[in-house]
């Protein structure tokens, strides 16, 4: 087949162009007017895995077609005109793999004046794979760029940003990368708080061309401030010339303020440590110290510099607390805080007490130290054994109160109940004049006789025992280790002697004097309480008897309890008016008539019967009943007078006479009681004598006098009882508004009544004549008696000669017989 190629030189051989066809690196066919291949070359076989001869003569249409391309594409690449085109498509062989390539086609002759045309296919494959490689990472950095956590930037040299994502649009505060970009026309003037940092990062970029971690505080578009880090380079051209930055930017804002707020409790840690008041230690687990603070080293003398380094154990713990520094740095190691009161040495050698804290120093969940603070407690601990002593001693004399003399008891039972061997003694002593002294010598006297009385009986014991002061003028001993009762009784000896000894006080010989209560079966006690109480009772059984000493005995707890017993029933007795009142004759000496009576209190007990007077009178006083006993009789007696008035026209004359105590004299409302008495009874005030004794008088003299006026101001009688047995002074009795003095029986009719005793008698009357009073004997029994007493010129007198108390029947009968001309007097 010859061909004819327009426009080739007539010296290129023939087959030159056949070369060209078959060696051409592109897979080219030529094919005729009807579409039937010509012919194919070595590429083209390569390219789509055909043979020659399986497509050499073929419609190209049955041999290879295009798998994908534009609408309209085919038909052209079909056409047999022979008309020229290029196109990229998708080519394969029947079922072979299809092959992106790039296929044109032109004429390159005629045959038989039909046209020839080549087709040539270049395989486009690597091209197309390296285009779609550039695509996707395209894709890649953009998506990275839009949806970067960091702000990412490019800006010109200059200031002004080229490009920006949303992220770093939306750290700036910006809805927009538009609205971003369109804002900031100038960096360095709009972004940065201090302008100059951007000078600092065009700086570094010119030096390093880049920069890491450049942080600045910036504007948001609201005007407040953040901060941010920027990591940015310098892209340059081919000149080496900067084209422009490109970074990232991160927003630090929390991280700063979570550096500030670390910055700022490293520094109040640092002024802490520093300016603490209390010592603090720095340990690694090694025992070594860290650091110290000042504190530290003026508590415990120790410069920081000298001990650094070294373990603390060898500087300020002592020898004998090294086990006990040991398990608490255990404790601490093991991830508890300790604290407690110990001692740590001085540089000095020194002890000092301390409270101690210690507690572990944890990083990333393991102890990596330990720190101790410490703080003098040597003036807490002297104030302390100061108030523990003052708790437990009375401040007066230095000698243990009644807390620690009752704690030391109770060792004592504990120790007899632990050894059979083992005796000891209980005294309680009580002084005979202390309250004397003190009122009448002032209570700085009472303070100093005390402190003596303390100091003498403190050198009657020996070192073993214990004196204490329970109060008061109480002292009360503990005698321990003894062999036998002589051992007591020797101590008790020495003690009284002592204590009979005269001391000084405030320029005045004094003789304290003491009752003192001995307990010595103290085997039989189970409490401190019983045996304190049972001293008590033989110490007050000593003083009533006027003895030095009385040992207890089982009998006098027994009174007490009697005694305890008497008073429940008194205070019944009075609140279910179980009292009574007799009566007993007051007689005109000189003429005999009856001119009143004593009205005298009686119980007559369900059980007991009669009860004495003189067994539950002092009771009521001991115990306050006498008040509402006093109220009783008062207010019984005058009822009863005035019933007789009204029944006995003999009685209207007549007046009843009440003793009153100290007690109702001291306390306020006597008087009130008295006045309502005789407005509820109507009787006339005259008729009532108070009878009261010379201690009532010298026990609170203004007080008395006070309310004896406005007895007196009622119209009441005030008598003076027991007279010439007290100490009355004249002057009270010329000032008192007093109307009678009734003389002692004892001056009357008690023993030895002999002519001194006339003598005083005749004397009270004497003076009472010169004062305007009216004298009444008490005690008359016997005639002669009454002679004196007529012979003296005394007034009036009662007594078992005209007859004894009465009840209230039989003292009507003893007025109406009276009223019949039956004198009481002989």
């Amino acid at each position: 087949m010859a061909m004819y190629f327009r426009g080739a030189s007539p010296d290129v051989p023939d087959d030159a162009f056949r070369r060209v066809f078959l060696c051409s690196p592109n897979a080219a066919l030529l094919r005729d007017a009807d579409g039937r291949v010509l012919a194919v070359n070595a590429a083209f076989e390569a390219l789509f895995g055909l043979e020659a001869g399986d497509v050499v003569g073929h419609d190209l249409r049955e041999v290879v077609r295009p798998t994908q391309g534009r609408p309209g594409e085919e038909g052209e690449v079909w056409s047999l005109c022979g008309a020229a085109f290029l196109r990229q498509t998708r080519w394969s062989a029947g079922e072979g793999e299809a092959v992106d390539v790039s296929v044109s086609q032109f004429a390159v002759g005629a045959l038989a004046g039909r046209p020839i045309s080549c087709v040539l296919f270049r395989d486009i494959s690597g091209r197309r794979r390296a285009e779609e490689q550039l695509r996707a990472a395209e894709r890649k950095y953009r998506s990275i760029f839009e949806n970067a956590v960091e702000g990412i930037f490019q800006t010109t040299p200059e200031g002004r940003y080229l490009e920006v994502n949303g992220t770093l649009a939306r750290i700036y505060g910006f809805d927009s990368v538009a609205e971003m970009t369109e804002h900031f026309r100038d960096i360095k003037n709009q972004l940065y708080v201090v302008p100059s940092r951007r000078d600092d990062f065009v700086r570094e970029l010119a030096a390093h061309d880049q920069v890491r971690d450049f942080e600045s505080e910036i504007r948001k578009k609201d005007g407040s401030t953040i901060w941010i880090s920027e990591n940015a380079r310098v892209v340059r051209d081919t000149a080496g010339d900067p084209l422009y930055y490109e970074g990232t930017v991160v927003d630090i804002t929390d991280r700063k303020l979570a550096e500030e707020a670390l910055a700022t409790q490293r520094a109040y840690f640092a002024q802490l440590f520093a300016n603490s008041p209390q010592a603090i230690s720095l340990i690694d687990t090694h025992r070594n110290i860290v650091d110290v603070n000042a504190a530290f080293e003026e508590l415990f003398g120790y410069r920081a510099a000298d001990i650094k380094g070294y373990g603390m154990r060898a500087f300020i713990v002592p020898e004998n607390l090294l086990t006990e520094c040991e398990n608490v740095r255990g404790s601490i190691l093991f991830g508890k805080s300790v604290v407690r009161e110990t001692a740590r040495l001085h540089r000095d050698g020194r002890l000092i007490p301390v409270s101690m804290i210690g507690f572990p120093i944890v990083i990333k969940g393991a102890v990596q130290g330990i720190v101790y603070t410490y703080q003098d407690i040597s003036e807490r601990k002297a104030f302390e054994e100061q108030i523990t002593h003052q708790a437990f001693h009375d401040a007066l004399t230095g000698l243990p109160n009644r807390s620690l003399f009752a704690d030391r008891l109770e060792r004592a039972l504990t120790r007899a109940a632990r050894r059979g061997d083992y005796q000891y003694a209980v005294l309680m002593i009580d002084l005979n004049k202390f309250k004397g002294i003190n009122d009448t010598l002032g209570h700085q006297a009472g303070d100093q006789l005390l402190v003596e009385v303390a100091r003498r009986i403190a050198g009657c014991v020996r070192g073993m025992d214990t004196v204490a002061r329970l109060g008061g003028d109480e002292f009360a001993v503990i005698l321990e280790e003894l062999k036998s009762k002589k051992e007591v009784m020797a101590v008790v000896e020495r003690i009284g002697a002592c204590l009979g000894q005269p001391c000084r006080l405030c320029g005045t010989s004094v003789t304290p004097g003491a009752s003192i209560g001995i307990v010595l079966r103290t085997r039989d006690y189970a409490s401190a309480e019983d045996l304190l109480r049972d001293a008590d009772i033989a110490m007050y059984r000593a003083k009533e008897q006027g003895r030095a000493s009385v040992i207890f005995d089982r009998k006098m707890h027994q009174e007490i309890l009697e005694a305890i017993s008497l008073e429940a029933d008194l205070r019944h007795a009075i609140e279910a008016g179980e009292l009574l009142l007799h009566y007993q004759p007051i007689v005109d000496v000189q003429h005999g008539a009856i001119e009143g009576f004593e009205a005298l209190v009686r119980w007559d007990h369900p059980s007991r019967g009669l009860v004495p007077p003189a067994q539950f009178i002092p009771l009521a006083e001991e115990t306050g009943l006498i008040l509402p006993l006093g109220r009783f009789v008062i207010a019984e007696a005058c009822r009863q007078l005035r019933d007789w008035q009204r029944e006995m026209p003999e009685a209207r004359g007549l007046s009843v006479s009440v003793n009153v105590s100290c007690r109702q004299f001291v306390k306020d409302g006597l008087v009130e009681h008295v006045a309502q008495v005789l407005a509820d009874t109507g009787l006339a005030p005259e008729c009532l004598k108070l009878e009261i004794t010379e201690s009532v008088l010298m026990h609170d003299a203004q007080h008395t006098a006070q309310e004896l006026t406005r007895l007196k101001a009622l119209g009441v009688k005030i008598a003076i009882d027991d007279f010439g047995t007290g100490y009355s002074s004249l002057s009270y009795l010329r000032q008192l508004p007093i109307d009678h003095l009734k003389i002692d029986r004892s001056f009357i009719s008690g023993e030895g009544c002999d002519g001194e005793s006339q003598e005083i008698v005749k004397s009270i009357i004497s003076l009472a004549r010169s004062l305007g009073l009216t004298v009444i004997a008490e005690g008359v029994e016997r005639a002669d008696q009454l002679t004196r007493l007529r012979q003296a010129a005394c007034d009036k007198a009662q007594g078992f000669m005209f007859s004894r108390p009465l009840d209230r029947h039989a003292a009507a009968r003893f007025l109406r017989r009276g009223a019949q001309g039956e004198g009481a007097c002989p």
